[in-house]
């Protein structure tokens, strides 16, 4: 079972001063055009394809951390805390540099697999385990979290799991495609002081563009459940991922896991 998005942040990530920054490391590695394609039996590979059409957004994702990583997380809070002196404030919202594992990663379009008209190819290796589709931004940046609704998958090790399509638009504007139907063209509240966006992901379909040399058999959809609301005090935007077919739907402020038509609790 997942833990809590909200508990998985709060363990491996570096803080910092807003928006959140993925950390440089050796946990995810990007495959470039003319590389060879070899699978490495003890990591896993996440495929995706991102529309540039509208800007060159990234994609971030978030490990969930192990017990041991929590527990080590929570050594190292605790010792920082015990140092900070009389300005930390209270121990539930101390913030650090945590130096330990990192568990945010992104998938940014400046490092492709290939190209597919403006779609990015992008096919990263990463460490195997459960991960939450958190958010989008720029490069290693993150300009806006999906904190009232996403979706979280699996990426299992020797194996590329394909996440399908994502696309961005402005959700203040109309947008011509279907995927963001219901969250686009809101008007003036979606543009004051900072424009949000809409995003959607299209999960993998037949036609969808693959690498070359890349061996089909070792490529599978990849299977989402839905994640409910949770908290980022380190994004510029909160907002949420489209609904999405047969995966993810809302109904009003709830979170809807439609494979079971049961609620997503909020984290």
């Amino acid at each position: 079972m997942m833990k809590p998005v909200l508990r998985c942040l709060l363990a491996c990530l570096v803080f910092c001063a807003s928006p959140l920054a993925a950390k440089e490391s050796s946990e995810i590695r990007q495959i470039v055009a003319g590389e060879p394609i070899q699978l490495a039996p003890a990591r896993a590979y996440v495929l995706v394809r991102l529309d540039t059409d509208f800007s060159k957004f990234s994609a971030h994702i978030l490990r969930i951390p192990s017990d041991e990583e929590m527990q080590a997380y929570e050594t190292a809070k605790r010792a920082a805390f015990d140092k900070a002196g009389k300005k930390k404030g209270p121990y539930e919202s101390f913030v650090f540099d945590y130096e330990g594992r990192p568990n945010f990663l992104s998938l940014i379009p400046k490092k492709v697999v290939a190209m597919a008209g403006k779609l990015a190819v992008v096919l990263a290796e990463i460490p195997p385990g459960d991960y939450v589709l958190y958010g989008e931004g720029f490069n290693n940046y993150l300009y806006q979290c999906f904190c009232f609704g996403t979706v979280g998958f699996s990426a299992r090790a020797g194996a590329v799991t394909d996440l399908g399509t994502m696309f961005f638009a402005k959700a203040w504007a109309p947008s011509p495609i279907p995927e963001l139907a219901g969250e686009v063209d809101l008007g003036r509240t979606a543009v004051m002081d900072y424009g949000l966006f809409a995003v959607a992901l299209r999960p993998k379909r037949a036609d969808d563009a693959m690498p070359a040399g890349l061996d089909p058999a070792s490529v599978s959809p990849a299977t989402f459940h839905a994640v409910g609301p949770f908290v980022d005090t380190n994004t510029l935007l909160m907002n949420r991922l489209a609904a999405i077919p047969g995966v993810l739907a809302y109904d009003g402020g709830r979170v809807i896991n439609v494979a079971d038509g049961k609620e997503a609790l909020p984290n």
